[in-house]
């Protein structure tokens, strides 16, 4: 059988270093976002459910909708990689649940990906966004004199940026 082999856009994260608990997540994935949002209301809905819940039967139910939402707005299992067996409501050492302690973990990591992700993807990708298109397009457009004056007679030398660098630059500035 022949593979069919292109970049998938997932972002590989090993869990405590180890790396036979890895979780691959999609960080481009447009819908991403709106499903972890709406896993996060889900969640403190799931939370007040359960908020007083002794029993083992509720703790265990807990266990299991909480990996459901956490499972469904990644895309993949992240919650056997993470957590394997143990309940996502065992207490750690420091006397936070388990869930508690990957969650403050990981989101401020995963947040920094999805930025990077949207930068490159506005650097690498100037042409599909149209007001970026025109200026690339038309390498010798000259400055409107309106606009020169704020800085000045004299404007930033960009001649000595590569043709990339310059894409950076003003998929930056007209972001």
């Amino acid at each position: 059988m022949k593979s069919i082999k292109f970049d998938e856009g997932y972002k590989e994260y090993a869990i405590n270093d180890d790396p036979s608990r890895v979780i691959r997540i999609r960080v481009a994935d447009i819908g991403l976002l709106d499903r972890v949002k709406k896993a996060s209301a889900d969640m403190e809905k799931l939370f007040a459910k359960y908020k007083n819940a002794p029993d083992l039967d509720e703790m265990s139910a807990f266990d299991k909708e909480f990996r459901e939402l956490l499972n469904t707005a990644f895309g993949s299992d992240i919650c056997t990689p993470v957590f394997g067996n143990s309940s996502v409501m065992s207490l750690t050492s420091s006397g936070n649940y388990l869930f508690s302690e990957f969650m403050n973990a990981f989101l401020p990591v995963l947040e920094a990906d999805i930025k990077a992700a949207v930068m490159t993807q506005k650097i690498n990708a100037p042409e599909i966004r149209p007001e970026v298109k025109k200026y690339v397009d038309a390498p010798t457009v000259k400055p409107l004199a309106g606009l020169a004056k704020p800085y000045g007679e004299q404007l930033p030398d960009v001649s000595g940026l590569s043709e990339e660098q310059k894409k950076a630059l003003l998929a930056q500035l007209l972001s």
